[in-house]
């Protein structure tokens, strides 16, 4: 469900800079690419399926869509190592999730890893 309306945010995001440019056609858009984070993703099967179902005659519909996953970071303060947290690694839910350093098992908090970040939509000649 959480892809689901996350996914509404983007769609209705994406219609209104098509409408900016004067693109209705159904089909339009071949592809979109889409960075988000890692902690506010939970299945990338889940996101792409509500992609197709909200976008459904419009013009996105038939596009492609290219997920790219912008991993969450943390620094060890015991030992200084720096680790990436990648999809499902972290409990995107809580306000600073933690994980253990992959060096040397210490709590770390993590940040970074949310967020939609620039949308490239690529049009159909």
């Amino acid at each position: 469900m959480h892809e689901y309306s996350l996914m509404e945010d983007v769609v209705a995001s994406l219609q209104k800079s098509l409408e900016r440019e004067g693109i209705s056609r159904p089909g339009a858009v071949k592809e979109i690419v889409l960075r988000i984070g890692a902690l506010d993703i939970h299945s990338e099967a889940s996101f792409k399926q509500a992609f197709d179902v909200l976008t459904k005659d419009t013009p996105l519909a038939g596009a492609q869509l290219q997920l790219e996953i912008v991993p969450a970071q943390y620094t060890c303060r015991k030992c200084g190592y720096n680790g990436s947290v990648g999809v499902g690694d972290a409990d995107g839910h809580q306000a600073e999730p933690v994980v253990e350093c992959a060096k040397c098992g210490e709590p770390c908090i993590v940040s970074g890893g949310r967020g939609i970040h620039p949308i490239d939509i690529i049009v159909e000649d």
